[in-house]
């Protein structure tokens, strides 16, 4: 019966995550299709390979109650679920650290030479930046390949908010809702590696006391 029940949440829950795999690879074709630039989309690309790989393998080892692919299955997924957890804590108790360190990097990569020669990309920032409603980072409208194509920064004389407060305020506000999102993608993370065990280890019963096997039915 127990069993019965860590086979039905593993494979609800890796067939659900196989469907998001297969989603982010159509989301990442209709930026392609926008942006026509690799660079933006490989991050999305090799996340929804990883994920749909990782489903699939649990997915496989549910059904088939393959050890193999189920021992694989919970290491990787215990790996993640520790990175996720440390991600929780720092979030926790560093957030102020991590928001600063993320709006200094992000900036680095705006003004980064290789971002501004490359137009697509360019395109991309702007796009972001034009959602975000905010002109410049530390001083208005700069670097100017970015901003001054942006129809709201056009008019200096109208007061903008600088992109370095508007990202410090948006990441504030929606701090609470991202630590959530952690804590719930941790403890899915936690309860897949214990039902995958839980799966493994009747597996591996059923196949040593072949006399019991009905009881993991």
């Amino acid at each position: 019966m127990a069993a019965g029940c860590s086979k039905t949440f593993l494979s609800l829950l890796n067939s659900l995550l196989i469907i998001f795999g297969i989603a982010l690879i159509v989301l990442s074709f209709y930026i392609y299709n926008k942006y026509e630039s690799i660079q933006v989309i490989i991050g999305v690309i090799v996340l929804a390979f990883f994920v749909t790989f990782i489903s699939l393998l649990g997915l496989i080892g549910t059904l088939r109650q393959s050890k193999c692919a189920l021992t694989i299955y919970i290491i990787l997924v215990g790996l993640i679920t520790l990175v996720l957890l440390t991600i929780l804590i720092l979030l926790c108790t560093r957030e102020n650290w991590i928001i600063t360190n993320a709006i200094k990097n992000y900036e680095q990569y705006v003004n980064n030479p290789k971002l501004l020669n490359d137009d697509k990309m360019v395109k991309v920032t702007r796009d972001f930046f034009a959602k975000l409603k905010c002109c410049g980072f530390k001083q208005r409208n700069e670097p100017e390949k970015i901003f001054d194509d942006i129809e709201a920064c056009r008019d200096r004389n109208q007061t903008k908010l600088l992109c370095e407060d508007k990202m410090k305020d948006d990441l504030n506000r929606n701090l609470v809702a991202v630590i959530v999102i952690h804590a719930i993608l941790t403890g899915l993370g936690a309860l897949a590696c214990i039902m995958a065990l839980h799966v493994a280890c009747s597996a591996n019963n059923m196949a040593r006391y072949p006399n019991f096997q009905s009881r993991y039915r």
